[in-house]
């Protein structure tokens, strides 16, 4: 039987937002492989909090799981064997397909990077000194440049639908920016009272939105999109 991505976080169904995320913040910590945590345990609590903490993930789960008794996954698994039919494959080379991944994928993607990949040497760098003036403007910097960029990105996002035939591509995109995009506020709330926890769990979701990336990079390479 398929397992109940709530009672994984120790939630019921109607939990709020907040509540996932304080949940999935407390259990993240204490079963972090690094802390002497169980890596299955804590694989299963980072499945239950990508799904969970995307509301286009969350409601498509809640449908399925709660009403027809399948989980988000066998919806991919459905999908990727439509995806692989001969059907599927001759609608992938459509021109819908090849403009969405021109201005919306691509674009997007690029900021992404733009945003992640400075983030070790700014992180690096306050570290010497996460109290001086001078290092915390840098990092403040940083996070204002890398939300404007988030922001464009939401517009980005919004200007044309997903195609039906690669939308679980869509789905992932989504989820990656929105990874970037609370990692950012975590950092900025960091900035305003030094709480190692915010630096922490922007991090680990700066490594899930990497992930993430990683996986529709190959997707994309395997599709010949």
């Amino acid at each position: 039987m398929e397992k109940n991505l709530y009672e994984e976080l120790g939630l019921k169904k109607n939990a709020t937002k907040s509540e996932i995320k304080s949940s999935y913040r407390s259990l993240v910590k204490k079963h972090h492989p690094d802390t002497g945590g169980e890596k299955e345990r804590f694989l299963a609590i980072q499945n239950a909090w990508e799904t969970l903490s995307d509301p286009i993930k969350k409601e498509q789960y809640d449908r399925n799981f709660f009403f027809s008794s399948s989980s988000f996954d066998s919806f991919n698994e459905n999908w990727e064997e439509k995806f692989n039919s001969k059907k599927y494959n001759s609608s992938i080379k459509d021109k819908e397909v090849e403009t969405w991944i021109k201005e919306i994928y691509t674009p997007i993607n690029r900021l992404i990077s733009q945003i992640i990949k400075p983030l070790n040497n700014e992180i690096k760098e306050l570290s010497a000194d996460p109290y001086d003036d001078q290092l915390m403007e840098n990092f403040c910097r940083y996070i204002s440049f890398s939300q404007t960029k988030i922001e464009k990105v939401d517009k980005i996002y919004n200007k044309k639908l997903v195609p039906k035939s690669i939308s679980a591509l869509g789905l992932e995109l989504y989820h990656c920016f929105s990874q970037v995009k609370d990692a950012l506020s975590e950092f900025d709330r960091y900035t305003q009272g030094y709480v190692d926890d915010y630096l922490f769990d922007g991090k680990e979701m700066i490594k899930e939105a990497k992930r993430i990336q990683s996986k529709m990079a190959l997707e994309k390479k395997n599709k010949n999109f």
